[in-house]
C-alpha cells in the first residue's frame, strides 16, 4: 500500500548508535541461526562434502522449512506452522534490515527496500522502531536456542559432528 511521505517530514541520513547496534545484533543472531540450520541439514541429509557445500548455499528459510518438516514427519500429527511462519517473518525482516536503505524520519528509523516498489512516483519505506528490533531479537534468540538444542541432540544421537566451532548454549 502506497503511503506518500507527508510534507515537512525531517529526513536525515544520520543514524543513532542504537539503530546501528540493533541492526548489527539482528544480523548476528540471524547469521547464527543460519549456521545452525546449515549444519543440522547436513546431518539430516547425511551430506558428503559436495552436498554440504550445496546445502550451505540454500537460503535460510528453505533450510529452516526442511528441518522443521523433517521434525514434523518424525512425530505423527505434529504441525509446527506457527514456528515456520515466525521464521519466515524473521527472514523477511532480516532482509529488509540488510538490503534496505536506512534513514531517520522525524527521529524514527525508516528503511526503504525497492523490492516492494509499487509505482514510478512513490518510495516504499517503513518505520523500524525499537520495539520491532526487540521483537526480532526475542524471537530470534528463542529460535536460535531451540536450534542449538536440536543440533546438540541430533549430533549426540547420530554421532555426527558437523562443526569445529563450539556451540555456546
Amino acid at each position: 500500500m502506497h503511503v506518500p511521505m507527508r510534507e515537512g517530514v525531517q529526513l536525515s541520513t544520520e543514524l543513532p548508535e542504537w539503530v546501528k547496534l540493533s541492526i548489527a545484533d539482528a544480523v548476528v543472531v540471524f547469521g547464527r541461526m543460519e549456521q545452525e540450520l546449515v549444519e543440522i541439514s547436513w546431518i539430516l541429509k547425511d551430506a558428503d562434502l559436495k552436498q554440504r557445500l550445496k546445502l550451505a548455499r540454500v537460503p535460510a528459510t528453505e533450510n529452516f522449512i526442511m528441518v522443521i518438516e523433517s521434525v514434523e514427519q518424525a512425530e505423527d500429527g505434529l504441525k509446527l506452522d506457527a514456528l515456520k511462519d515466525s521464521f519466515r517473518t524473521l527472514a523477511e525482516e532480516r532482509n529488509l534490515m540488510v538490503h534496505g536503505a536506512w534513514n531517520m524520519t522525524n527521529g524514527k528509523p525508516w528503511v526503504v527496500w525497492h523490492k516492494f516498489i509499487e509505482d514510478d512516483e512513490s518510495i516504499v519505506g517503513e518505520h523500524f522502531e525499537k520495539w520491532r528490533f526487540d521483537r526480532f531479537m526475542l524471537k530470534g534468540e528463542h529460535i536460535l536456542g531451540t536450534l542449538r538444542k536440536f543440533h546438540n541432540m541430533i549430533e549426540e544421537k547420530t554421532g555426527v559432528k558437523t562443526s569445529s566451532i563450539p556451540r555456546i548454549n
